[in-house]
Protein backbone atom coordinates (compact mmCIF):
# COMPACT_ATOMS: atom_id res chain seq x y z
CA UNK A 1 0.00 0.00 0.00
CA UNK A 2 1.30 3.48 -0.79
CA UNK A 3 2.23 6.09 -3.33
CA UNK A 4 3.81 3.69 -5.84
CA UNK A 5 0.79 1.42 -5.88
CA UNK A 6 -1.59 4.35 -6.45
CA UNK A 7 0.54 5.68 -9.32
CA UNK A 8 0.53 2.20 -10.89
CA UNK A 9 -3.27 2.08 -10.65
CA UNK A 10 -3.55 5.49 -12.32
CA UNK A 11 -1.19 4.50 -15.14
CA UNK A 12 -3.28 1.40 -15.82
CA UNK A 13 -6.57 3.30 -16.15
CA UNK A 14 -8.16 3.17 -19.60
CA UNK A 15 -8.59 6.35 -21.67
CA UNK A 16 -11.80 8.32 -21.52
CA UNK A 17 -14.56 7.59 -24.05
CA UNK A 18 -14.51 9.60 -27.26
CA UNK A 19 -17.45 11.71 -26.08
CA UNK A 20 -15.39 13.10 -23.17
CA UNK A 21 -12.29 13.60 -25.33
CA UNK A 22 -14.38 15.60 -27.82
CA UNK A 23 -16.01 17.54 -24.99
CA UNK A 24 -12.67 18.57 -23.48
CA UNK A 25 -11.29 19.50 -26.91
CA UNK A 26 -14.27 21.80 -27.41
CA UNK A 27 -13.54 23.59 -24.12
CA UNK A 28 -9.81 23.92 -24.84
CA UNK A 29 -10.34 26.11 -27.90
CA UNK A 30 -12.39 28.72 -26.02
CA UNK A 31 -16.05 29.22 -25.16
CA UNK A 32 -17.73 26.29 -26.91
CA UNK A 33 -20.94 26.44 -28.86
CA UNK A 34 -23.94 25.17 -26.91
CA UNK A 35 -25.25 23.10 -29.81
CA UNK A 36 -21.87 21.44 -30.20
CA UNK A 37 -21.72 20.42 -26.53
CA UNK A 38 -25.30 19.13 -26.53
CA UNK A 39 -24.62 17.12 -29.70
CA UNK A 40 -21.45 15.55 -28.25
CA UNK A 41 -23.18 14.51 -25.03
CA UNK A 42 -26.34 13.22 -26.70
CA UNK A 43 -24.16 11.00 -28.88
CA UNK A 44 -23.30 9.01 -25.73
CA UNK A 45 -26.53 7.60 -24.19
CA UNK A 46 -24.80 6.43 -21.00
CA UNK A 47 -23.26 9.85 -20.47
CA UNK A 48 -26.59 11.56 -21.15
CA UNK A 49 -28.37 9.41 -18.56
CA UNK A 50 -25.64 10.00 -15.96
CA UNK A 51 -25.70 13.77 -16.44
CA UNK A 52 -29.49 13.96 -16.15
CA UNK A 53 -29.33 11.92 -12.95
CA UNK A 54 -26.75 14.28 -11.46
CA UNK A 55 -28.45 17.58 -12.36
CA UNK A 56 -31.76 16.29 -10.99
CA UNK A 57 -30.21 15.61 -7.58
CA UNK A 58 -32.13 17.16 -4.63
CA UNK A 59 -29.13 19.32 -3.73
CA UNK A 60 -29.92 21.69 -6.61
CA UNK A 61 -33.47 22.24 -5.34
CA UNK A 62 -35.12 22.13 -8.76
CA UNK A 63 -38.89 22.57 -8.97
CA UNK A 64 -39.08 20.82 -12.34
CA UNK A 65 -37.49 17.62 -13.62
CA UNK A 66 -34.78 18.07 -16.26
CA UNK A 67 -35.42 15.68 -19.16
CA UNK A 68 -32.88 16.73 -21.79
CA UNK A 69 -29.24 17.80 -22.10
CA UNK A 70 -30.36 21.05 -23.72
CA UNK A 71 -32.56 21.79 -20.70
CA UNK A 72 -29.63 21.07 -18.36
CA UNK A 73 -27.26 23.33 -20.28
CA UNK A 74 -29.82 26.12 -20.49
CA UNK A 75 -30.56 26.01 -16.76
CA UNK A 76 -27.10 25.29 -15.29
CA UNK A 77 -24.73 26.52 -17.98
CA UNK A 78 -22.05 24.71 -19.94
CA UNK A 79 -19.57 24.44 -17.08
CA UNK A 80 -21.84 22.65 -14.64
CA UNK A 81 -22.87 20.18 -17.33
CA UNK A 82 -19.20 19.72 -18.24
CA UNK A 83 -18.51 18.96 -14.58
CA UNK A 84 -21.30 16.38 -14.50
CA UNK A 85 -19.92 14.75 -17.64
CA UNK A 86 -16.39 14.53 -16.24
CA UNK A 87 -17.65 13.06 -12.95
CA UNK A 88 -19.77 10.48 -14.75
CA UNK A 89 -16.86 9.48 -16.99
CA UNK A 90 -14.45 9.17 -14.07
CA UNK A 91 -16.91 7.00 -12.17
CA UNK A 92 -17.07 4.62 -15.14
CA UNK A 93 -13.37 3.89 -14.64
CA UNK A 94 -13.57 3.00 -10.96
CA UNK A 95 -15.00 0.28 -8.79
CA UNK A 96 -16.07 2.54 -5.94
CA UNK A 97 -16.12 1.46 -2.29
CA UNK A 98 -15.99 4.39 0.12
CA UNK A 99 -16.36 2.33 3.30
CA UNK A 100 -12.78 3.19 4.46
CA UNK A 101 -14.00 6.79 4.84
CA UNK A 102 -16.99 5.55 6.87
CA UNK A 103 -19.46 6.77 4.23
CA UNK A 104 -21.58 5.02 1.61
CA UNK A 105 -21.08 5.42 -2.12
CA UNK A 106 -24.38 7.33 -2.17
CA UNK A 107 -23.07 9.70 0.52
CA UNK A 108 -19.93 10.25 -1.54
CA UNK A 109 -22.01 11.27 -4.57
CA UNK A 110 -24.06 13.63 -2.41
CA UNK A 111 -20.88 15.25 -1.05
CA UNK A 112 -19.63 15.96 -4.59
CA UNK A 113 -23.03 17.36 -5.54
CA UNK A 114 -23.12 19.61 -2.45
CA UNK A 115 -19.61 20.89 -3.15
CA UNK A 116 -20.57 21.72 -6.72
CA UNK A 117 -23.84 23.39 -5.72
CA UNK A 118 -22.02 25.51 -3.14
CA UNK A 119 -19.32 26.52 -5.60
CA UNK A 120 -21.95 27.31 -8.23
CA UNK A 121 -24.18 29.40 -5.97
CA UNK A 122 -21.30 31.20 -4.23
CA UNK A 123 -18.41 31.66 -6.64
CA UNK A 124 -20.51 32.71 -9.65
CA UNK A 125 -21.10 35.88 -7.63
CA UNK A 126 -17.37 36.29 -7.00
CA UNK A 127 -15.81 35.81 -10.44
CA UNK A 128 -17.80 34.43 -13.39
CA UNK A 129 -14.73 33.70 -15.53
CA UNK A 130 -12.89 31.80 -12.81
CA UNK A 131 -16.10 29.98 -11.92
CA UNK A 132 -15.86 28.29 -15.33
CA UNK A 133 -12.83 26.45 -13.97
CA UNK A 134 -13.94 26.15 -10.35
CA UNK A 135 -17.29 24.48 -11.00
CA UNK A 136 -15.94 21.50 -13.00
CA UNK A 137 -13.15 20.96 -10.47
CA UNK A 138 -15.56 21.07 -7.51
CA UNK A 139 -17.52 18.14 -8.94
CA UNK A 140 -14.47 15.88 -9.30
CA UNK A 141 -12.00 17.16 -6.69
CA UNK A 142 -12.67 14.29 -4.27
CA UNK A 143 -12.13 11.47 -6.81
CA UNK A 144 -8.64 10.88 -5.43
CA UNK A 145 -10.33 9.45 -2.35
CA UNK A 146 -11.68 6.61 -4.48
CA UNK A 147 -8.17 5.36 -5.19
CA UNK A 148 -7.00 5.81 -1.62
CA UNK A 149 -10.10 3.91 -0.44
CA UNK A 150 -9.25 1.12 -2.87
CA UNK A 151 -5.73 0.93 -1.44
CA UNK A 152 -7.09 0.74 2.09
CA UNK A 153 -9.63 -1.97 1.16
CA UNK A 154 -6.83 -4.07 -0.38
CA UNK A 155 -4.64 -3.64 2.71
CA UNK A 156 -4.96 -4.94 6.25
CA UNK A 157 -5.31 -1.42 7.68
CA UNK A 158 -8.98 -0.73 7.00
CA UNK A 159 -10.14 -0.51 10.61
CA UNK A 160 -7.08 1.48 11.63
CA UNK A 161 -7.63 3.97 8.79
CA UNK A 162 -11.28 4.51 9.77
CA UNK A 163 -10.40 4.90 13.45
CA UNK A 164 -7.69 7.46 12.68
CA UNK A 165 -10.04 9.34 10.36
CA UNK A 166 -12.70 9.57 13.08
CA UNK A 167 -10.22 10.79 15.69
CA UNK A 168 -8.13 13.15 13.56
CA UNK A 169 -9.03 16.75 12.77
CA UNK A 170 -7.21 16.46 9.43
CA UNK A 171 -8.39 14.11 6.69
CA UNK A 172 -5.28 14.97 4.68
CA UNK A 173 -2.88 13.93 7.44
CA UNK A 174 -4.53 10.52 7.77
CA UNK A 175 -4.40 9.99 4.01
CA UNK A 176 -0.74 10.95 3.87
CA UNK A 177 0.12 8.73 6.85
CA UNK A 178 -1.45 5.65 5.32
CA UNK A 179 -1.00 6.19 1.57
CA UNK A 180 2.00 8.51 1.39
CA UNK A 181 -0.09 10.99 -0.60
CA UNK A 182 -3.25 13.05 -0.08
CA UNK A 183 -6.38 12.57 -2.14
CA UNK A 184 -6.01 16.07 -3.63
CA UNK A 185 -2.60 15.14 -5.04
CA UNK A 186 -4.00 11.84 -6.30
CA UNK A 187 -6.66 13.87 -8.07
CA UNK A 188 -3.96 16.04 -9.64
CA UNK A 189 -2.23 12.89 -10.93
CA UNK A 190 -5.54 11.73 -12.41
CA UNK A 191 -6.03 15.07 -14.15
CA UNK A 192 -2.55 14.85 -15.68
CA UNK A 193 -3.08 11.21 -16.71
CA UNK A 194 -6.24 12.13 -18.60
CA UNK A 195 -4.78 15.33 -20.08
CA UNK A 196 -7.25 17.68 -18.42
CA UNK A 197 -6.47 21.38 -18.44
CA UNK A 198 -3.09 21.97 -16.78
CA UNK A 199 -4.70 24.43 -14.38
CA UNK A 200 -6.92 21.66 -12.96
CA UNK A 201 -3.86 19.76 -11.75
CA UNK A 202 -2.06 22.89 -10.54
CA UNK A 203 -5.00 23.86 -8.35
CA UNK A 204 -5.38 20.40 -6.81
CA UNK A 205 -1.64 20.19 -6.14
CA UNK A 206 -1.94 23.35 -4.05
CA UNK A 207 -5.15 22.62 -2.13
CA UNK A 208 -3.33 21.03 0.83
CA UNK A 209 -0.58 23.68 0.94
CA UNK A 210 -0.36 26.34 3.63
CA UNK A 211 -2.00 29.56 2.48
CA UNK A 212 1.26 31.53 2.57
CA UNK A 213 2.89 28.96 0.26
CA UNK A 214 0.30 29.15 -2.54
CA UNK A 215 1.31 30.81 -5.81
CA UNK A 216 -0.32 34.24 -5.96
CA UNK A 217 -1.53 33.64 -9.53
CA UNK A 218 -3.85 30.85 -8.43
CA UNK A 219 -4.31 31.67 -4.75
CA UNK A 220 -7.87 32.97 -4.99
CA UNK A 221 -9.05 29.83 -6.76
CA UNK A 222 -7.18 27.50 -4.40
CA UNK A 223 -8.68 29.24 -1.37
CA UNK A 224 -12.10 28.97 -2.99
CA UNK A 225 -11.65 25.21 -3.21
CA UNK A 226 -10.41 25.14 0.39
CA UNK A 227 -13.50 27.05 1.54
CA UNK A 228 -15.89 24.64 -0.15
CA UNK A 229 -13.98 21.59 1.13
CA UNK A 230 -14.04 23.02 4.65
CA UNK A 231 -17.82 23.38 4.52
CA UNK A 232 -18.48 20.04 2.81
CA UNK A 233 -16.23 17.01 3.29
CA UNK A 234 -16.39 13.33 4.22
CA UNK A 235 -16.52 14.14 7.93
CA UNK A 236 -18.88 17.12 7.97
CA UNK A 237 -21.43 18.24 5.42
CA UNK A 238 -22.71 21.76 5.98
CA UNK A 239 -22.78 21.63 9.76
CA UNK A 240 -22.83 25.00 11.52
CA UNK A 241 -19.18 24.50 12.45
CA UNK A 242 -18.02 23.47 8.97
CA UNK A 243 -19.89 26.36 7.31
CA UNK A 244 -18.18 28.71 9.73
CA UNK A 245 -14.76 27.24 8.84
CA UNK A 246 -15.47 27.79 5.16
CA UNK A 247 -16.69 31.33 5.84
CA UNK A 248 -13.44 32.17 7.65
CA UNK A 249 -11.46 31.23 4.54
CA UNK A 250 -13.78 33.35 2.39
CA UNK A 251 -13.12 36.31 4.69
CA UNK A 252 -9.36 35.75 4.41
CA UNK A 253 -9.83 35.91 0.64
CA UNK A 254 -11.09 39.45 1.17
CA UNK A 255 -14.76 38.73 0.38
CA UNK A 256 -17.94 39.22 2.36
CA UNK A 257 -18.87 35.72 3.54
CA UNK A 258 -22.63 36.40 3.57
CA UNK A 259 -23.23 34.97 0.09
CA UNK A 260 -21.22 31.86 0.95
CA UNK A 261 -23.10 31.26 4.22
CA UNK A 262 -26.50 31.90 2.64
CA UNK A 263 -25.74 29.48 -0.20
CA UNK A 264 -24.61 26.82 2.29
CA UNK A 265 -27.78 27.17 4.35
CA UNK A 266 -29.95 27.05 1.23
CA UNK A 267 -28.28 23.83 0.04
CA UNK A 268 -28.59 22.29 3.50
CA UNK A 269 -32.30 23.07 3.46
CA UNK A 270 -32.67 21.50 -0.02
CA UNK A 271 -31.00 18.35 1.30
CA UNK A 272 -33.38 18.24 4.26
CA UNK A 273 -30.54 18.52 6.78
Amino acid sequence: MGFGSIVAKINSLPPFPQSIIKLEEAFRVGEPNMKTIVSIIEGDPLLTAAILAKVNAPVFGLKQHIVSVLQAVTLFGLNTVRASALKAAMERNFEIDMSPYAISNEDFSKISAMQTALMFQWYMGVDVQRAKIMIPISFIMEMGKVLIAKEVVESSYGDMFRDELIQSSSIEHVEDDFAGITSAKVCALLFRHWNFETLFAQLMESVDAKEEEIDGMIKDMVLGLKAVRAAVNVKEQLSDASIEEGAKIVQRMGYDSTRFVNAAHRIRENMGR
